[in-house]
């Protein structure tokens, strides 16, 4: 079932299409994982194919998600089509999540806030987490989803660093983020959402391993709003 959605809540087993990230439109779609035999990667494979079908009109058959080797990165193959929408998906105990761009570069992250403690203090600056106050005690759960999102949209294909993505931004709703590899520099936006108990965040930029000077933090940060 396709429905629209703009606020701080996503349901599951709902596709929500036009979620504005920054520049870009995301269509994401979670559900609770069955568990019978397949693994939650496997799961969360095939609800990104659902996903990519439902949101471009296809019959499932001709989609598949695949993990491009050897960093793993989702990659959807379509029958017939040259092109393909951005994909990424994740997957924690109890969520699977999908989520789909088909005008930028999209990164899916699902967090636990039960797992997200002062243990990941080390992988963030002191200006991060000096960001905004950790009133409701998610900011570490926000910034790491943020920061696990916005590398997955980079798609540089290099191993995860999270001291080489750098939160700029941050609110409850939105976030504004830079990835730094070698000579490569990508920018983009981000969103928050909850579904459940967990921590979704959402990172979206144009280009993969675009080298760009991009907007100042505010304006990423004020464009992640939803519209």
């Amino acid at each position: 079932m396709i429905g629209w959605w703009c606020g701080d809540t996503l349901p599951f087993g709902r596709i929500c299409p036009g979620l504005r990230v920054g520049d870009w439109t995301v269509a994401a779609l979670f559900a609770r994982p069955h568990g019978w035999c397949d693994s939650p990667s496997a799961e969360a494979g095939r609800l990104a194919e659902d996903l990519v079908a439902a949101t471009l009109g296809l019959a499932g058959a001709q989609v598949r998600v695949a993990a491009l080797l050897p960093s793993g990165r989702p990659v959807a193959r379509i029958t017939g089509r040259e092109r393909s929408p951005s994909v990424s998906l994740s997957h924690v105990h109890g969520l699977l999540g999908a989520a789909v761009a088909a005008d930028g570069q999209v990164g899916l992250d699902i967090v636990d806030p039960a797992d997200a403690g002062r243990a990941l203090d080390a992988f963030f600056s002191p200006d991060e987490l000096a960001l905004v106050p950790d009133d409701d005690g998610l900011l570490r759960a926000r910034l790491w989803a943020a920061k696990e999102a916005a590398y997955k949209a980079a798609r540089l294909d290099a191993e995860f660093r999270p001291r080489r993505v750098t939160i700029e931004g941050l609110s409850p709703s939105g976030f504004a983020w830079v990835v730094r590899d070698r000579h490569v520099v990508v920018r983009g936006a981000g969103r928050f959402a909850t579904v459940g108990r967990h921590v979704v965040a959402i990172a979206a930029t144009g280009a993969a391993a675009a080298a760009s000077a991009g907007p100042d933090a505010r304006g990423v940060l004020e464009a992640a709003a939803c519209s």
